[in-house]
This record gives structure tokens, sequence and C-alpha cells, in this order.
């Protein structure tokens, strides 16, 4: 009795052709990649917009309502608590801000 393996030789060499197939298209998407030159389908000149010319209105800044505004007072940074005889210790702020509550 013959063992028949042509079945698996089938397979075999339709595996090849596929894996020749897939390598040809590798090279082809490669070569197009690194070896083609690349030229732009418009220059950059015929986008590129022309500079506008910036004003300033100064005028502005001698404005009555502007003069009346007034400065914002400083707002000075929280500063520790110093302890006191009812609290001893006490301190604003968490040891670990990060923490959830």
């Amino acid at each position: 009795m013959a063992i028949v393996f042509t079945k698996q030789k089938k397979k075999q060499s339709t595996l090849i052709i596929v894996l020749a197939f897939v390598v040809i298209i590798i090279i082809i998407v490669l070569w197009q990649g690194f070896f083609e030159k690349e030229t732009p389908v418009f220059p950059e000149e015929v986008f590129r917009p022309a500079p506008k010319e910036i004003k300033i209105n100064f005028e502005i800044l001698e404005n009555p309502k502007l003069k009346e505004l007034q400065p914002f007072t400083e707002i000075e940074p929280f500063k520790e608590v110093p302890p006191t005889e009812n609290e001893p210790g006490k301190k604003i702020g968490r040891e670990n801000p990060f923490l959830p509550y």
C-alpha cells in the first residue's frame, strides 16, 4: 500500500506561489517608497498668500472708557496658619494634594 502525498505537495506549491506574490508586492511598494522621486503637485509659490499689512490703531488707547478702568489689586499667595492654642499645628492644604478625596 502506497502513501500518497499529492495533497500536501499541492498545498505547499500554492503556498510558495502566494509567498512569492506577497514578496513581489512588498518589493514594489518599497521601491516606490524609497527610490521614486516625489514630484510636488503644485509649487509652494502658488499657495503662498501675500503677506498682509498689519495696522495697529493706537487711537483706541485714547478712549475715555479705557482710562476709567482700575487695575486689580495683587492677590497674595496663601500662607501657612501659625499654630494656635486651640488648634496646634494646623496648616492650609493637604500633605499629598494628588490623593482623591
